[in-house]
């Protein structure tokens, strides 16, 4: 096993639901345009900056909490707002939420999920998923891993090629706290 499939498998993985579109590309995708910032529309960009700030101010939430319960609670509840508005902004804005999700195994390293068609082994693909319940879009060119025929469909495997720090720092979070309640379900459940 070489370095890259090493780190690879570094990643935690999960099962998930999440928004998904994806649209084969043609040639090779470190031709296209590849900067930072590749979702589409304001609205991506806001949910995703809030998503961060989010994750910055966690820490400062805590202190609240233990210092002054009544605080906390509010400003809890004033996090909850702005997150309803922002689910309303993208729900409008953003075609991913016209379709139903889908079960996916995911990592900060790649996906894989069930399509119709059988896709080139080796090709390149762009993704564009919605993480729930953060609401972070995420937009990516991936290489196809592998296509294995499943139940009258396809299993694909893609592997991240061109994902931003930014996006790949939000995806690790979300796969780390998803792991995190899983667990503590099982505990609860046991």
């Amino acid at each position: 096993m070489n370095q890259e499939e090493q780190e690879r498998r570094g990643f935690f993985r999960i099962d998930d639901n999440v928004a998904l579109s994806y649209r084969l590309m043609a040639g090779d995708v470190s031709q296209q345009d590849t900067a930072s910032g590749m979702v589409d529309g304001d609205a991506s960009l806001l949910v995703n900056e809030l998503e961060k700030m989010r994750e910055v101010s966690r820490i400062h939430f805590r202190h609240v909490e233990k210092e002054q319960p009544e605080v906390a609670r509010y400003l809890a509840h004033l996090d909850s707002k702005i997150d309803l508005i922002a689910q309303h902004v993208m729900m409008e804005s953003n075609e991913l939420f016209v379709k139903r999700t889908q079960e996916v195994n995911i990592s900060g390293s790649g996906l894989a999920f069930t399509v119709s068609d059988d896709l080139p082994v080796g090709g390149s693909i762009e993704l564009k998923f919605v993480l729930k319940p953060s609401m972070a879009s995420i937009q990516t060119y991936s290489k196809i891993i592998s296509c294995e025929p499943h139940a009258e469909q396809f299993r694909v495997a893609v592997e991240f090629t061109h994902l931003n720090d930014d996006d790949r720092d939000l995806l690790i979070r979300h796969v780390v706290k998803k792991q995190m309640n899983d667990i503590r379900e099982h505990k609860t459940l046991s």
